[in-house]
């Protein structure tokens, strides 16, 4: 064997070696992807669990969300305090939603959901005559112009409508 064809040995050796390498690379990156997105959706179900448990440990604090989204002078003083410590809560969750599926991370069919969810409470005669004109700043430009380009969902109804449908 002459050194020419060690040499294009080594050269096609090294470049194999080479391949091997970007290919293991690309297929773990696609599994960090995913689990980082599996990450951010578990993530988001934590956090909506946990701005929730309150609810589910007292009817109070839902007595006192369906009162205020609805119509915000209706509820006492206490129910707004409430409502608010909770929609500011579940509004930063919603824009933290928001962002992770601009950025490609949540996907489309999570998303629908959330959005969903997003387009009810901000439409909320209660939350879009008082709360927000009042808590907007508190959130980024991009995700209040998004807000304000939204409708009102047709497939879900109130809470007051929840909490009240009483079947016979």
């Amino acid at each position: 064997m002459n050194l020419q064809v060690l040499v294009a040995t080594a050269e096609i050796v090294s470049a194999l070696a080479v391949l091997l390498t970007l290919v293991v690379l690309i297929v773990s990156i696609r599994q960090n992807t995913k689990s980082q997105k599996a990450l951010v959706v578990d993530s988001l179900a934590a956090a909506i669990a946990s701005i929730n448990v309150p609810a589910m440990e007292s009817h109070v604090l839902g007595s006192a969300i369906s009162r205020a989204t609805a119509d915000w002078a209706s509820a006492t003083r206490e129910e707004r305090i409430v409502s608010h410590y909770f929609l500011f809560s579940l509004f930063k969750l919603l824009e933290n939603a928001w962002y992770q599926q601009k950025a490609g991370i949540l996907d489309k069919a999570q998303w629908l959901g959330w959005e969903t969810m997003l387009r009810k409470y901000y439409h909320a005669d209660g939350v879009r005559r008082v709360w927000w004109p009042g808590r907007k700043h508190a959130y980024s430009p991009e995700f209040q112009k998004f807000l304000s380009g939204t409708k009102p969902p047709d497939e879900l109804g109130s809470l007051n409508e929840l909490f009240d449908n009483v079947p016979r």
